[in-house]
This record gives C-alpha cells, structure tokens and sequence, in this order.
C-alpha cells in the first residue's frame, strides 16, 4: 500500500500553540524528498563489492555455480543501475521495475534464481548502500519542529529499489523516529513529477494538496511536481561550491538550510538554528 505510516518517535522539542502557515495560508503537512535532500547518498564500493561476494557465497552455498563478487558487481549491480539510468533519462513516469531488471541481470551472468533468494540478494545488495548514506545534520531537529507544533512529515522519493529495505535503511539512519510516514516510488508505479506520487504521499498524512508543502532539491520532480497538484513547494538548494550565482525557482521560497523552514512557517523565533 502507498505512503506507509512508520512510528513515531518522541518529539524532541516543546509544543507550542503555533499554527504553520505559508504566503498565509496553512500548512497542516510538509513532504521533503529523500536523497539530495533529507540525506545524500555517495557509492560505498568497498561494502558494495563485500555484499556481492556475500551473495557469491550465498549462491555457491545453495548450489548454484555462481559468479565471483567482483564479476556479479559488475555484471548485475553495474548493469542495473545503467538500466535505471536509461530509464531516467528517457523521461517516463512511469517507475521501472528494477526486481524484474534484477532478475534479467541474474540470468545473464548464469544464475537463475527463485522469488525469495532474489529478494534475499537484493536486501544484501540495498544494506550495503546504507554505508553510503550522510543524514542532512539539519533533517532531525527541523522534522521535530514541525511535528511538535502539529505538522505531519513525510518522505516522498523517487527511489525504485528493494521497498522494504528503504523503509528499513531509513530506521537505519536514524530518520523513521522522526517521520509520520515514508511513500518511494517503488510502491506508487509512479515517480516524481507525475500528480500519483503526490497523491500516494500525502494520504498517510491526511491532508489535502492546498494544505500541504513540498520541499526538495529538483526544480523539475519537486516544485514542478508539486504544483501540479496544488501544492506550495520550497526549494532546497545548499550554496554554490564555486559561489556562482544561483538560477531562479518557480518555487515559493528557497532555502538553503532545512533549519531555515520552522522559520518561513512562522513557527519558530528567527534566532532557531535547528542544532
């Protein structure tokens, strides 16, 4: 089912009689996209080529004749995640299946492999990117904020991976206490901009699209995405390495801190640093 709920944790800060608004209307939830935004993510390639030569002994063990971890990153992993690249750049919305693609790199390399060992691979494989994974040092303190005066939070990520094992690396991370819920477009079909995965995201949280704000790093997925369903949209955009001078958003405010956002609701004193 889209858009799971995960449980709550404690909120960390005082509740306050506050209510969340923007351009002055309000805010009853706040969607944040997942990578380049709440965390990011750089390919861990020592924990990938251990998870790989795991899963060759996994697969030796069951009786299959079974590719070295070095040959199954290379002719499984590599080859899926250039599938899922083509698929991206093709421009469809439609979210690709990447256990089907999983699968068809298995057979490739000479190993034929049921639904559940399939699966089991594919979790060794996920669990091996959470190494890859930095939280934002700004994404707790602000989704506490928000949730202490009565906001609902929610991921909303384009991400066609292994669903449970999203879930998972969130609670891994440390992010799942501090969500209301998470929806990926593994389990929607559908992936950012298109109006489905707005939709899938904001029904755990009970709101509708005009009461809601979306907030991520893609002028294209987020705030175009967003406001084609009528949500208001604030753009993540961290300072310029180079210091270059930005280009301009279609989105109603741009921020370059998460910490900054408790401020633009109007739920904060401007003095919040989000630490």
């Amino acid at each position: 089912m889209p858009g799971v709920e995960v449980q709550a944790g404690a909120v960390r800060h005082d509740a306050t009689e506050m209510t969340a608004t923007l351009q002055g209307r309000p805010v009853r939830a706040v969607l944040f996209d997942y990578g380049g935004t709440l965390a990011f993510f750089k390919r861990p390639d020592v924990a990938l080529l251990s998870a790989y030569e795991r899963i060759s002994s996994r697969l030796l063990a069951g009786g299959q004749a079974a590719p070295t971890g070095q040959e199954l990153l290379r002719d499984v992993h590599d080859r899926v995640e250039a599938e899922f690249l083509r698929h991206r750049q093709s421009g469809t919305l439609e979210e690709i299946d990447l256990v089907a693609v999983a699968r068809d790199a298995y057979a490739a390399a000479g190993v034929t492999l049921t639904d559940e060992v399939l699966d089991d691979v594919l979790r060794i494989e996920q669990e091996a990117w959470w190494e890859g994974v930095q939280v934002n040092p700004d994404a707790a303190p602000t989704l506490d904020v928000l949730r202490s005066a009565g906001v609902k939070v929610g991921v909303c990520s384009n991400a066609p991976y292994r669903a449970r094992s999203l879930h998972d690396q969130l609670g891994h991370v440390g992010l799942r206490e501090h969500l209301d819920s998470a929806t990926f477009s593994a389990e929607v079909g559908w992936c950012k901009p298109d109006s489905r995965m707005f939709i899938a995201a904001l029904r755990p949280l009970r709101a509708e699209a005009s009461e809601a704000v979306m907030v991520g790093d893609s002028e294209h997925d987020d705030i175009a995405g967003a406001h084609g369903v009528g949500m208001r949209a604030v753009l993540y955009r961290p300072p310029s390495a180079d210091g270059g001078e930005p280009a301009g958003s279609a989105a109603e405010y741009v921020i370059q801190r998460l910490s900054e956002l408790p401020t633009l609701l109007g739920l904060v004193h401007p003095a919040y640093t989000g630490r």
